[in-house]
């Protein structure tokens, strides 16, 4: 029994050292190498297969790392989040069909967000996109209400003769790409305006209020971030 609580020690002072956390990091870099070859086609076969072989490399690795953790842990492995994360990951990714769908061994993948700690720039990143998540979710229900009203109007108003208007989805959908300005004018608005000369006032409506949000957005987080630092000196 002695021996076998020693042995758990050893393999626990193991799957918590750097060094092993920094080989598992290399092993899903070089599985994220080998699944972006497996897509590009025009290498040949022999380094399709060569890439395949070193996908299985490292899932043997990953299998090898949760039994090596299972074992070092007990029933304590299932109290963590990120075990029970990388457990459901591998176990998907080994699943007999996902050899033909790569999609659920890209999966793995994810596991690199464990390692964010590691990093401080990458985990100050992080914090900031978590702080202003309740700005960002406000915003898109905002702006989903603003899109949907569009949307009707643009059903309204263009779908009897523009196709992009048809009915409320390709309405929301050519209102999206308006959103983000990707040619707007030309592939967008420009075409409706030949039937409908007035509807340059819908488009730059609508262009002005989704940018109007943008900025309010951008500003609210600007103070957020002030007010925050204000705050940290003010203790100190």
């Amino acid at each position: 029994m002695v021996d076998i609580v020693e042995e758990r020690k050893k393999a626990k002072q193991v799957v918590e050292s750097d060094n092993f956390d920094y080989l598992i990091m290399f092993v899903i870099c070089m599985d994220a190498l080998a699944l972006g070859m497996l897509t590009i086609g025009f290498y040949g076969i022999e380094f399709i297969k060569t890439m395949f072989l070193l996908d299985r490399l490292c899932m043997a690795i990953f299998i090898v790392e949760m039994l090596l953790k299972m074992y070092a842990y007990g029933p304590k492995f299932f109290k963590s989040g990120w075990n029970v994360f990388d457990l459901s990951i591998i176990t998907v990714s080994s699943l007999p069909g996902s050899s033909y769908l790569i999609i659920l061994r890209t999966f793995r993948l994810f596991r690199l967000l464990k390692y964010v700690d590691r990093f401080r720039r990458l985990k100050s990143i992080i914090n900031i996109m978590l702080l202003i998540l309740p700005n960002f979710a406000a915003m898109c229900a905002i702006m989903s209400v603003v899109i949907y009203v569009f949307g009707v109007m643009g059903v309204v108003l263009f779908g009897d003769s523009i196709e992009a208007f048809n009915d409320l989805g390709t309405s929301v959908f050519t209102l999206l790409q308006a959103f983000t300005l990707d040619g707007w004018a030309s592939t967008i608005a420009r075409p409706v305006m030949r039937f409908y000369p007035y509807a340059w006032i819908f488009f730059v409506s609508f262009v002005m209020v989704s940018l109007w949000l943008v900025v309010s957005f951008v500003l609210s987080v600007v103070a957020m971030m002030v007010k925050k630092e204000f705050n940290v000196k003010s203790r100190l």
